[in-house]
């Protein structure tokens, strides 16, 4: 019997610590966002690869000039198609 009534309360007690985490976790995620959830602070210009669509951050592709314009591509296997296309 008086194990039954340890048990319980352990049972109990477990429970509610549970449930007081589970709240607290609430409670801080509505008053204190996490940063992966925010918004930028600012846009990011992107540019499409002409060759397979993809969406690339102009400072990181690989580009080449192509009479009056700048192309920007993904890879150098995608600048590699289009020049083989042009050519």
């Amino acid at each position: 019997m008086f194990v039954r009534a340890v048990l319980e309360f352990v049972l109990i007690l477990l429970l509610v610590r549970a449930a007081w985490r589970l709240l607290g976790g609430i409670v801080q995620g509505v008053t204190r966002p996490s940063p992966r959830m925010r918004a930028p602070e600012e846009a990011v210009p992107m540019v499409r690869d002409p060759v397979c669509g993809t969406f690339v951050l102009p400072d990181r592709a690989v580009t080449i000039s192509d009479g009056r314009q700048r192309l920007h591509f993904c890879s150098i296997a995608c600048r590699d198609k289009y020049r083989s296309r042009t050519a």
